[in-house]
């Protein structure tokens, strides 16, 4: 999910700006395949964190660099060790 946090409290959690980016079920572990997944995700934020996108300020009628990263992620705790290779159920 990703919520937009510049705009006002009563906005940024109001469903017109909150999107939902991926959500992956079944019955299969996808512990081996995570990365597929991942990793146009980890190329783009890094893109937007060291390089930036040129985007245009309607208010101000420029343009400037805006940078993003990822502030945090919501996981149960097995999809959390996956996720960042972390031991969470006493091995890897």
């Amino acid at each position: 999910m990703i919520t937009l946090y510049n705009l006002s409290p009563g906005m940024c959690m109001s469903f017109e700006y909150i999107f939902l980016t991926m959500v992956v079920i079944g019955p299969s572990n996808l512990k081996r395949l995570i990365d597929v997944y991942l990793e146009p995700l980890i190329e783009e934020l890094l893109q937007l964190w060291h390089v930036g996108v040129r985007t245009y300020n309607h208010a101000t009628d420029n343009e400037f660099i805006m940078r993003a990263a990822l502030m945090w992620t919501v996981n149960d705790l097995p999809a959390y060790g996956i996720a960042f290779g972390w031991s969470t159920a006493g091995v890897m």
